[in-house]
């Protein structure tokens, strides 16, 4: 079990799933100190690909408490990845109608991220945990290049999910996703963790601390929640809708998507993210101030 200080990032509900999971204590300050991600360093192709899919550019740590990160730059995908936590803050998508034809074949050959060269995780940090190795860039989002579906298994890309979730109510949302990309065209998508308790939302109950559970040898973070944020263009306009869906057991078909609705302000709020730094003022208050109904 580790604990953190908090302001903005909480934790929904503790599970110490199988014996592997390792108790760690672990303080963290709280999020607060306006830190900008900074792009020296990064080559001309993978501005590229950053500008290609991440919409209105890539997510911005506004906390140093964050702590260190690295950035992964692959074809279909763009990631910022937790030296802490050891699993993505965000991944960055632009998933298009083409994309999702028929062609690759699922390897499920989950690999250690060559590219990263600090603290990481590695497939077996996950065996006989009870928790998934949880895609945040799904493998289905990639369906017709075998290469691309290939590099989805990298280990950068995972995060802790309990199967209830991975594989039935976070899986029907990823399948939503990929009908909106048909129905759209493409859909823009920003995935990742969240560490959340609503009692720290409150001043009578907050503690300014939570504690998370770790897995493995490296000491994989268990997120509370995951987020996912789709964009699309509909008839000229852009538009938004983000889901918050907490990592337990519970769930139970059908799914109601609709319950997990949530803004990007909101989420923002509780990762120490700034989602899409490029929209203008405007824009930020259209797309990202309040919860969308359901499309």
């Amino acid at each position: 079990m580790r604990n953190r200080l908090a302001s903005g990032i909480f934790l929904f509900a503790l599970f110490t799933v199988g014996c592997a999971v390792k108790q760690n204590a672990h303080n963290r300050a709280a999020i607060g100190s306006a830190y900008k991600t900074h792009e020296a360093g990064f080559t001309a192709h993978q501005k590229q690909l950053a500008n290609q899919l991440c919409f209105k550019g890539m997510p911005q740590k506004t906390s140093e408490q964050l702590g260190p990160t690295e950035y992964v730059f692959r074809d279909g995908y763009v990631l910022e990845h937790s030296s802490v936590d050891k699993i993505p803050l965000w991944v960055c998508e632009d998933v298009k109608s083409s994309q999702l034809e028929s062609g690759a074949e699922r390897s499920n050959k989950f690999k250690t991220d060559p590219d990263l060269k600090g603290p990481h995780s590695t497939p077996t940090d996950y065996s006989r945990t009870g928790y998934d190795r949880g895609h945040q860039a799904p493998a289905g989002n990639q369906s017709h290049d075998q290469n691309l579906q290939d590099q989805t298994f990298f280990m950068s890309n995972m995060a802790p999910q309990l199967p209830k979730l991975n594989r039935n109510a976070w899986k029907s949302l990823e399948e939503q996703t990929r009908t909106w990309a048909k129905k759209y065209g493409e859909a823009y998508e920003f995935t990742g963790p969240i560490f959340y308790d609503p009692k720290e939302d409150d001043s009578s109950t907050a503690t300014g601390t939570l504690s998370i559970d770790q897995i493995g040898a490296d000491s994989v973070s268990v997120p509370t929640h995951f987020y996912k944020i789709a964009i699309v263009q509909d008839g000229g306009a852009w538009k938004s809708i983000a889901f918050v869906m907490p990592n337990v057991s519970t769930y139970q078909s059908p799914y109601h998507l609709e319950k997990y609705l949530q803004s990007v302000r909101w989420i923002e709020q509780h990762t120490g993210l700034n989602f899409m730094p490029e929209l203008s003022a405007a824009e930020s208050q259209k797309l990202e101030a309040k919860a969308s109904e359901m499309w």
